[in-house]
């Protein structure tokens, strides 16, 4: 029974993953002709778009109905199969779409600063990566100098993420390394 609550808990976060993944690539505009945009739509219409006709997008671009979803099914996984109290299953719900877009960020920040020891620019997969953390290095960048070519704002948000990851795990604890 364990070995089936463990895979369903990967199948849980796999999809609370590509529901906050599409919320923040609907959020940055990346085109949805791209190839990664078209798995995710397809992977999540059938959830996600009944519930886009009752709770719209914030602003156009922000899909509140996507984010929703990865919380609930996190939550419900958390009260019926961890049978955690329904306060501390909505907190870790919570927890976890946080820390879902945090690691999407720190990942996604990571790959495009390894590409540009490599790529130098001409890689497709460099704009979509760019698209993804330009929301956020762009308002990073706008408090930092000019430093001519080099761009200090992957590792101000790497430290960022880094320092907030280490903030959580002290304050919340168990809820957070759970989520």
């Amino acid at each position: 029974m364990d070995f089936i609550i463990q895979l369903l808990h990967i199948v849980v976060s796999f999809f609370s993953f590509v529901l906050i993944l599409r919320a923040w690539l609907e959020f940055c505009r990346v085109s949805p002709s791209l190839p990664i945009s078209q798995s995710l739509i397809r992977l999540t219409k059938a959830m996600v778009n009944p519930i886009n006709k009752v709770i719209p997008n914030v602003r156009g671009n922000i899909n509140i109905s996507a984010i929703l979803i990865a919380m609930l099914i996190t939550t419900l996984f958390f009260l019926f199969f961890a049978q955690f109290p329904i306060t501390v299953a909505l907190a870790v719900g919570l927890l976890s779409v946080i820390k879902t877009f945090g690691q999407i960020l720190f990942f996604t920040t990571l790959i495009r600063a390894l590409m540009s020891w490599v790529t130098q620019g001409n890689h497709p997969l460099d704009y979509t990566v760019s698209q993804i953390t330009e929301p956020v290095l762009g308002f990073i960048r706008r408090f930092l100098p000019r430093t001519g070519m080099l761009d200090f704002s992957v590792m101000i948000l790497a430290f960022i993420l880094l320092s907030l990851n280490q903030l959580f795990y002290s304050k919340i604890g168990m809820l957070w390394a759970i989520a």
